[in-house]
């Protein structure tokens, strides 16, 4: 029977057959025929998506799904959000495509105001339709801004899979022979890991501080050397690698350590930004002093459009000025750069992720979330650890709480029984054994607590 939230209107699960079904199982073997092993890396069948409203998804054989997954984070607004919807009809019907980077037009213009004044003082604004790509753009500007190439990126950090991007990902690694490609740019340090960091009583230096000695160690070295950085690059916290929070203290000490040495510090806000943690940018939970000079942003900012975005200093953006070409041509271009229906779409999604009693929603949600899993936590041996940041939230799984051993086996259980009740999750950390939550943050307080019921139940078949 299907049952509606209160809230939203959405429907809660309701599963007919063991997914995936018959109609996801053909449609699937036809995609890995045409597609290929690139994407279709693994055997089994998933469900295929027929469509999705809010936090609800229905696969081709009419199950519906809740998803805590919502897109990878880039259905902040739910699935279909109607003020998103609106205004990409809207667009489509005066202007669909416009002309690159040779001429504005009037969305472009409206969405980087917009986008200047949420930035703060990083006022200056470049659009990218993607966030690989808006990564690349900030690696581009640091090295016009500084005169150098290299960058210092983090142990377990994911900022895309194309090819600039690849150069600082350190997780997960991409095969050997595109590796063997990539040109040494990244400096791969330690990320503080609080949960797997050793216990350090008596006095001694924190986990934070320690890590950051060795960071600027390595730091302090390559700057000794004939190809010094001239950035570093870092994830407020982590995603792929487990959603790991590092300590309050550490990114107003990395900033304060990057300064002292002349260092741009770049932001990797594409999983982050847009409120999915609790303020608009997760750098805000550390306070100003932990304030970048550029700022990758993506995925939940457009609230279901293709958009990321690359926000600046003014001083560090104005370092183009100096590289334009004398034929006129911009030094950055590109033929879908701030599509139309992509900044009517992200426009409406903004005005939405940016008023008062969404973000107090979001807020209690959040809370929510994190109570459940602390519950969840305290209820199963096999979780180490349960993690939230606003709406994004996280359990490792473990052997033993003792030796914390990663047990990659049970998450692969509690995914697939969780895919059984109808519950939508995702694979992450670095020894694969975190189940990642990321649910709109429209998501409804019967939604959240279904969900973790079902985690509830379904870990404690899972585990041995």
């Amino acid at each position: 029977m299907k049952r509606r939230s209160a809230l939203l209107g959405d429907e809660l699960p309701a599963i007919a057959v063991p997914p995936p079904g018959p109609k996801s199982r053909a449609a699937a073997k036809r995609l890995r025929r045409a597609e290929g092993a690139a994407i279709w890396g693994r055997d089994e069948s998933p469900i295929v998506w027929s469509r999705a409203r809010g936090a609800v998804v229905e696969d081709l054989d009419g199950n519906r799904y809740l998803d805590f997954t919502s897109g990878f984070g880039a259905a902040s607004l739910g699935h279909a959000a109607p003020e998103v919807k609106r205004a990409v009809s809207a667009q489509a019907g005066r202007l669909v495509q416009g002309l690159g980077d040779l001429m504005p037009h009037a969305a472009r213009e409206k969405l980087v105001r917009r986008l200047s004044k949420l930035g703060g003082r990083l006022s200056r604004v470049l659009l990218a339709g993607t966030g690989a790509e808006a990564v690349e753009l900030a690696l581009k500007t640091a090295a016009i801004a500084t005169g150098r190439r290299r960058v210092v990126a983090f142990q377990g950090a994911y900022h895309g899979d194309s090819y600039g991007a690849l150069e600082i990902t350190d997780h997960p690694k991409p095969p050997e022979p595109v590796r063997a490609q990539l040109h040494g740019r990244a400096i791969h340090v330690p990320f503080p890991y609080p949960y797997r960091a050793p216990s350090r009583g008596g006095g001694g230096a924190s986990s934070e501080e320690q890590c950051l000695d060795e960071v600027f160690a390595a730091i302090d070295a390559a700057l000794g050397g004939a190809d010094p950085p001239g950035a570093v690059i870092v994830e407020p916290i982590q995603g792929r690698a487990g959603a790991i929070v590092p300590p309050p203290g550490f990114l107003p000490r990395l900033c304060r350590l990057a300064r002292e040495r002349r260092l741009l510090v770049i932001y990797d806000e594409i999983l982050t930004g847009a409120g999915r943690t609790g303020p608009f940018w997760a750098w805000e939970r550390s306070g100003p002093g932990a304030e970048p000079d550029l700022l990758c942003a993506g995925k939940g900012i457009g609230g279901g459009v293709a958009l990321a975005v690359l926000l600046g200093k003014p001083e560090v953006m104005e370092a183009w000025r100096a590289h334009l070409p004398s034929s006129g041509e911009a030094p950055h271009a590109s033929t879908f750069y701030a599509h139309p229906l992509a900044c009517a779409g992200a426009l409406a999604a903004i005005d939405r992720l940016t008023s008062p009693g969404f973000r107090e929603h979001a807020d209690t949600m959040g809370r929510a979330l994190a109570e459940g899993l602390a519950r969840i936590a305290d209820r199963h041996g096999a979780v180490g650890e349960a993690r939230a940041a606003g709406l994004l939230g996280a359990i490792e799984l473990v052997r033993d709480r003792e030796s914390k051993e990663p047990a990659p086996e049970i998450l692969g259980r509690l995914i697939s029984g969780l895919l059984a009740r109808g519950i939508l999750a995702l694979p992450s950390g670095l020894h694969e054994n975190v189940l990642m939550l990321l649910p709109p943050l429209t998501i409804g307080p019967a939604q959240v607590l279904h969900a973790l019921e079902a985690i509830d139940a379904a870990l404690a078949e899972a585990k041995p």
